[in-house]
């Protein structure tokens, strides 16, 4: 699968207007007073990555999907050009074997380059598989021709039964860049419809496609066409979304909404929907990084394929769930791959909160005692991280009028030591810039734990403690982190 075209970082800050206008006319979530709908409610959390698999050059190369089996464990569906599955007690524990569940199809057909699923529609006891399918493909001349069909299982995805086409696109095969229209998750819209959020190559747009929930099969997808549900979803003319959005769905039930994951050029967004056709991006972004470039090996490191998956499987999103994504490190290639997971929490309070979101700041700890903390996967070739503890929260954005430090994440790859400096003094600290951490408050704040720039044994770490856990020696106070 090809990336999703992002859209410049400036939307990161969409007035607070737009979002709250949105959230007038929502039905079930928080209300504020005199039962208006509150548009600066929502709050966001993401405790720290864990690494599920990798590294890998295959997989994932698509949107991870989860089912909760019977027996009360996972199973987890990724893919490139092949799907395989992968069991486990939780959907942070899919490091086992996999099985190939998917592979492509015969030569000339529109999967003869493969079969990704994408999305798990269940209806009654069995369950429908979304599947992006290639054809025609070149990728060394950016050419392939894209699709959607859909796959029908009763042994809970072990086995597939396709059952043809459901979305196409209105032109055929073209030189030098991607055609038709793919790259599509599907979420219950739960009024009756099944709906599927696509890319578009020939403008970069998103669509959308929606069939009845009980008949998601060859010949019931229908497209938006702007004014109504008019075209068809095979060959049919679909009016993009008006914002470029992404394609990675999920369906929060509180606030009865449809939300979607882009992977912009500067950070992870999150956007939202009502009528399930106009959206709004959230002014916070849910990760900061420094770039998204897929000319690899990059300086920057990579997120990709975003999901939401609920904390029972599949994508209703209730309060808690999982945040899962594909992570390439800095420097590294498209073979180191990773499948990375957070947990998160999503909730609609009665009255505005600020900051909306979250993101936990973790200290990973090395067999000799050498620290690295970060708000990213803690991976380097050649050394063993390990779970040290949490040192709070940082904020995605500035906090508004309250007085903030934008912090910095230095690193040297030579000793596998990172810690924190305000921006612009990782040189200064003996160290070069790896990324952007975030936003923490210069000034103690209720709720709030001081960051702390400490050394001991000429190494510096970060911690919570003024006196530096009475292990070290303090440098700098970084400044107030959430608790």
């Amino acid at each position: 699968m090809k990336p999703i075209r992002s859209h410049s970082s400036a939307r990161l800050r969409l007035g607070r207007r737009y979002l709250a206008a949105l959230f007038f006319v929502m039905s079930g979530a928080s209300a504020g007073r005199g039962g208006e709908l509150c548009g600066d409610c929502v709050e966001l959390k993401l405790e720290h990555p864990v690494v599920v698999r990798g590294p890998s050059r295959n997989e994932p190369d698509a949107p991870i999907s989860i089912i909760k089996l019977p027996n009360g464990k996972f199973r987890g569906f990724t893919a490139n050009a092949v799907t395989i599955a992968i069991d486990g007690v939780s959907p942070l524990d899919l490091g086992g074997a996999s099985r190939v569940v998917l592979r492509p199809g015969f030569a000339g057909s529109p999967s003869e380059c493969g079969r990704w699923l994408t999305s798990l529609l269940p209806v009654r006891s069995v369950l429908y598989g979304m599947i992006h399918d290639e054809q025609h493909c070149n990728y060394h001349a950016g050419e392939t021709h894209k699709s959607m069909s859909v796959a029908v299982s009763h042994d809970d995805g072990l086995t597939w039964n396709d059952l043809g086409q459901i979305i196409t696109g209105n032109e055929g095969d073209m030189s030098g860049r991607p055609s038709g229209v793919g790259d599509c998750t599907a979420v219950d819209g739960h009024d009756g419809y099944w709906y599927a959020y696509c890319l578009r190559p020939k403008d970069w747009k998103n669509i959308v496609a929606r069939a009845p929930h009980d008949a998601p099969i060859p010949g019931k997808w229908v497209e938006w066409s702007g004014d109504g549900w008019r075209e068809p979803g095979l060959g049919g003319a679909a009016a993009a979304l008006s914002e470029p959005v992404g394609t990675s769905a999920a369906y929060w039930t509180k606030a009865g909404a449809v939300l979607l994951l882009n992977a912009a050029s500067s950070s992870l967004q999150l956007s939202i929907s009502k009528d399930k056709v106009n959206f709004e991006t959230l002014p916070e972004p849910l990760i900061l990084y420094d770039g998204n470039d897929w000319k690899r090996p990059a300086a920057t490191d990579l997120y990709a394929y975003p999901a939401m998956i609920a904390d029972k499987g599949i994508n209703n999103i209730s309060h808690k769930f999982f945040l899962a994504y594909m992570y390439i490190p800095p420097g590294q290639d498209f073979t180191q791959r990773y499948l990375v997971v957070q947990e998160g929490e999503i909730d609609a309070s009665p009255m505005p909160r600020h900051p909306e979101v979250r993101s936990a700041l973790t200290r990973w700890v090395m067999p000799q005692g050498l620290t690295w903390t970060t708000t990213g996967p803690a991976i380097l070739s050649g050394n063993s991280y390990a779970y040290d503890k949490g040192l709070g929260y940082v904020m995605t954005a500035t906090p508004g009028d309250v007085a903030s430090v934008e912090l910095d994440e230095c690193f040297s790859p030579q000793t596998g030591i990172g810690f924190l400096a305000k921006t612009g003094d990782c040189a200064a600290r003996g160290s070069v810039r790896r990324r952007t951490a975030g936003y923490i408050f210069r000034d103690r704040q209720p709720g709030t734990v001081a960051l702390v720039d400490c050394k001991k044994n000429g190494a510096r770490f970060v911690s919570d403690r003024l006196d530096c856990e009475k292990v070290g020696t303090r440098e700098h106070l970084l400044g107030f982190a959430l608790q």
